[in-house]
């Protein structure tokens, strides 16, 4: 069984939380290769969230390349569609940004790393 957290604190759209968590479950080796994840239905009804968050959630892991969705509102992990060229780009776009949002802030290179790792932590310890 999954155990999937969502919090209302939290900045992120809940969509954006519950794919996060889903990811986090394949990286922890709970979810593997073919398991099939919950129905849309199923999940947002065990989650007490609308079914559209749980399509988005869907979508997004198979824009992303860590599932296939399929008929009936179900979905599979299958990473073997994950594009790694195009992953490297997002985050290396998303790590740009921070970069120059760190600059703009006048942050050294040092605090920036301080700052990335203190995030990573902060976030570490919720898990």
């Amino acid at each position: 069984m999954m155990f999937i957290r969502l919090y209302d604190d939290d900045e992120r759209d809940l969509y954006v939380q519950l794919a996060d968590e889903i990811i986090r479950l394949i990286a922890e080796g709970t979810l593997t290769e073919g398991d099939e994840l919950p129905s849309i239905r199923k999940l947002a009804s065990r989650l007490q969230v609308n079914t559209k968050t749980v399509q988005a959630a869907y979508q997004k892991l198979a824009d992303e390349g860590f599932i296939i969705l399929r008929k009936k509102a179900t979905a599979i992990v299958h990473q073997a569609q994950f594009n790694e060229q195009e992953w490297l780009q997002r985050w290396r776009n998303v790590l740009t940004r921070f970069q120059y949002e760190c600059r703009a802030r006048n942050l050294s290179e040092q605090e920036t790393m301080d700052l990335v790792h203190q995030l990573l932590t902060k976030e570490g310890e919720r898990l």
